[in-house]
């Protein structure tokens, strides 16, 4: 039967992060023979689209995606589900968020390659940092826009997909946005979904998380359970850890309150190939 291998980007399929190439050579042979084999290549990410079809365009073979925690999938650039926010659910948790604490930065993404952000980054520190930044992602640079009408007309026409809240730099800004998304969870917990994924908390519609999105695909793709292998490195993976434990990989640099909830730990990505197949195949 088939297998199915689905990846966070960030930190995982991008590290170490290559500003040109974004993927390993060795890595993408990888990947290169896994499908060519009649296996499925899943990349299942926080970000929106246009990240997913520039690493097919590297890997240079047809795939799905999971976008923005499970808001929507495709099959080769072609979307076969989307889910939003309701416009009322969701101005109501950015209103608790920005008024209960202290928050840097407001992004909306919707089903294409923008990443809007409400309002300027403030301080001019973050501005500094954010410059950089935006920079070092090189070839994985999102679309970002700064513009309240722009954010405003995603989210009043219902074509909201997620929202990212920046705590802030550094350790002491993971350590808040991780206590704050509990809070955010019970206050919201019946209405939509949150993660935290280091200095951010991402907020998705009920019922979109990495692990929703890799059930629905399973289903779609007739792929087994007990097939699919999911590797990840921050607080939004956490979902693929618990549904797919037995085949659950974390990357070494996670902190351990991601890392305890998958089986198995990963150095580098390519160190899977050993896992994806048994002694005779291997042989």
């Amino acid at each position: 039967m088939a297998k199915l291998l689905a990846t966070d980007l960030d930190g995982t399929l991008f590290y170490p992060k290559r500003r040109i190439r974004m993927i390993s050579n060795k890595t993408v042979a990888l990947i290169q023979k896994f499908i060519d084999e009649g296996n499925k290549f899943v990349v299942v990410s926080g970000r929106n689209s246009g990240p997913a079809n520039r690493v097919y365009r590297r890997i240079k073979r047809p795939g799905f995606a999971i976008g923005c925690n499970g808001s929507f999938i495709t099959e080769s650039g072609e979307f076969i589900k989307k889910t939003t926010f309701v416009p009322e659910t969701i101005q109501k948790v950015i209103d608790f968020v920005t008024s209960r604490f202290h928050i840097h930065g407001v992004y909306v993404m919707s089903d294409n390659d923008e990443l809007i952000l409400r309002k300027p980054l403030k301080p001019f520190f973050y501005r500094i940092v954010y410059r950089f930044w935006y920079w070092y992602q090189g070839a994985l640079r999102n679309q970002i826009k700064v513009s309240k009408k722009r954010f405003d007309e995603i989210i009043n026409t219902g074509h909201a997909m997620k929202i990212m809240f920046l705590f802030g730099v550094g350790q002491k800004n993971i350590k808040v946005s991780q206590e704050s998304n509990k809070e955010i969870y019970k206050q919201f917990g019946n209405e939509v979904e949150t993660s935290w994924s280091n200095e951010f908390i991402e907020v998705s519609p009920l019922g979109c998380s990495k692990s929703n999105g890799l059930k629905f695909l399973t289903d779609y793709l007739k792929i087994h359970h007990d097939d699919v292998f999911v590797v990840g490195d921050s607080g939004n993976d956490i979902s693929m850890f618990k549904e797919y434990q037995e085949n659950s990989f974390c990357m070494s640099h996670a902190p351990l309150s991601v890392s305890k909830y998958a089986k198995h730990t990963l150095t580098k990505f390519e160190d899977i190939e050993q896992y994806l197949y048994d002694e005779k195949e291997r042989k």
